[in-house]
C-alpha cells in the first residue's frame, strides 16, 4: 500500500463533473407512497391525492431527501447502485460509506416531475482511520425538474477505506478466509408483527411561540429489522449488500452484523424536522454526520433542539440542533436543521434561493 492514496490520477478528478443524468421515469404516486411506506411516515402530502390538492402545495410531493430512485441498476460486487457511483482510482476496493451531507431544500418535488441530477467533485483528501487508511470524496448533487428548476443542492462526503487483506486480491471463485460471526436474529420474532406507527397530525407552529432552548418532539423508529432495509432499498434502488448480505458485510467488509443505511437515517431526522415545520411552513437545510453504525434490533430516536431563531427578508428561521440515537446509548448521527415557520397570518412561498456553502 503506498503511502498516500491521493495520486495524481486522483487528485485530477477534483473540480470535474459529469454529464447530466435524467432518471428512466418521472416521479410518480405510487414512487411518493413506496418511499413514504418504507420510512413509516405518514405525512398525508405523500400518500393522499385529494388532501395533497386542497393544501397550499396543491398536488402530491414526494419526500425531498428521496427524489431520486435508481432504476434497473447493474448488478456488482457491491450491490446494485454502488459499483458505479464512486468512480476513484484507488488501490483497494472499498465500498463508499455515508460519512454525511448537507442539503439545501430549494422547491417541491411533484409527483410528475422528471428528475435530473449531475455531480461535481469538490475535494479528495486522506486520513489515517483505525483499521487503515481512509479517503474521503466530496462531491455536490444537483437535482433538476424538467424545466431546469433547481429542486435540490447538496454536499456529499464518501468514505472509503481499506481493509486488512485487501492488498491481495484474491483469484475468481477464491471464498474469503473470514469465518462468520454469530448474530441475534432480526425482530419480530414468530407470529409477531410490528406495528406501523400511526400518523398523527400536530397543529401548526409560528415563528412567534416558539424558543431557544425548547426540544422538538421526537421521531422514534423500530425495533429495526432487515425487512426495514430491503424495504427501502426496494424504495429508493439501492441495494447496497452491506444492509442485508450478512455474509458479505462480515467477511467482505469487516463489520458485525448488516447495518442501517444512512440514507433512511437520514430519512428519520429530516422527518423529525418536516414533523416540526408543519405543513405551514419549510424545510429548508439539513446537515448530518454519521458518527456509528445501527443493526437490527436498535430502535432509533431522532430528536433535537431549538438552538437559535432569526428573521432574514422578513422570515422566521428556525435553526436545531438535532442528533439519532439507538437503544443501545450510541448517538450515531448528529447535525443541525434549518425550517422556516410562518409568522401568524403569514404564507410562506414554495422556492427558496440557494444559499452559498
Amino acid at each position: 500500500m503506498p503511502d498516500s492514496l491521493i495520486t495524481d490520477e486522483v487528485r485530477a478528478l477534483i473540480g470535474t463533473e459529469t454529464e447530466p443524468e435524467r432518471n428512466r421515469f418521472p416521479i410518480s404516486e405510487e414512487m411518493a407512497f413506496d418511499v413514504a411506506d418504507a420510512i413509516e411516515d405518514g405525512n398525508p402530502l405523500y400518500r393522499d391525492a385529494d388532501y395533497a390538492a386542497r393544501s397550499r402545495f396543491a398536488g402530491i410531493v414526494c419526500p425531498p431527501l428521496a427524489t431520486w430512485k435508481d432504476i434497473g441498476p447493474p448488478i456488482g460486487y457491491f450491490g446494485a447502485g454502488q459499483d458505479s457511483h464512486f468512480q476513484v482510482p484507488l488501490p483497494f476496493n472499498s465500498y463508499g460509506l455515508n460519512g454525511g451531507s448537507d442539503w439545501q431544500f430549494l422547491r417541491p418535488a411533484y409527483v410528475g416531475s422528471w428528475i435530473t441530477r449531475q455531480f461535481k467533485v469538490l475535494d479528495i483528501f486522506e486520513k489515517q482511520g483505525r483499521t487503515g487508511q481512509l479517503v474521503f470524496v466530496v462531491r455536490q448533487e444537483t437535482q433538476t425538474n424538467q424545466l431546469g428548476q433547481a429542486i435540490s443542492v447538496a454536499k456529499r462526503v464518501s468514505i472509503h477505506r481499506s481493509l486488512p487483506g485487501q492488498e491481495t486480491e484474491r483469484s475468481e471463485g477464491e471464498a474469503s478466509a473470514v469465518s462468520l460471526e454469530a448474530v441475534k436474529l432480526s425482530p419480530p420474532i414468530t407470529d409477531i408483527i410490528l406495528p406501523k406507527p400511526e400518523a398523527g397530525k400536530a397543529g401548526q407552529r409560528y415563528f412567534e411561540e416558539v424558543a431557544v432552548g425548547e426540544p422538538l418532539p421526537s421521531v422514534v423508529k423500530g425495533p429495526m429489522t432487515t425487512t426495514h432495509l430491503v424495504r427501502w432499498a426496494a424504495a429508493n434502488g439501492n441495494y447496497a449488500r452491506i444492509h442485508w448480505d450478512l455474509p458479505f458485510a462480515q467477511s467482505e467488509q469487516g463489520l458485525t452484523n448488516v447495518v442501517v443505511n444512512g440514507s433512511l437515517k437520514n430519512q428519520f431526522l429530516g422527518q423529525l424536522l418536516i414533523d416540526f415545520a408543519g405543513e405551514e411552513g419549510w424545510f429548508k437545510r439539513l446537515y448530518v454526520q454519521h458518527r456509528g453504525m445501527d443493526f437490527p434490533g436498535d430502535v432509533l430516536t431522532a430528536s433535537g433542539t431549538i438552538s437559535d431563531k432569526r428573521e432574514v427578508d422578513g422570515f422566521g428561521m428556525v435553526d436545531c440542533t438535532i442528533a439519532l440515537t439507538n437503544s443501545r446509548g450510541h448517538q450515531t448521527a448528529a447535525g443541525q436543521g434549518t425550517v422556516v415557520l410562518p409568522k401568524r397570518g403569514q404564507s410562506l412561498p414554495l422556492l427558496w434561493p440557494e444559499e452559498p456553502w
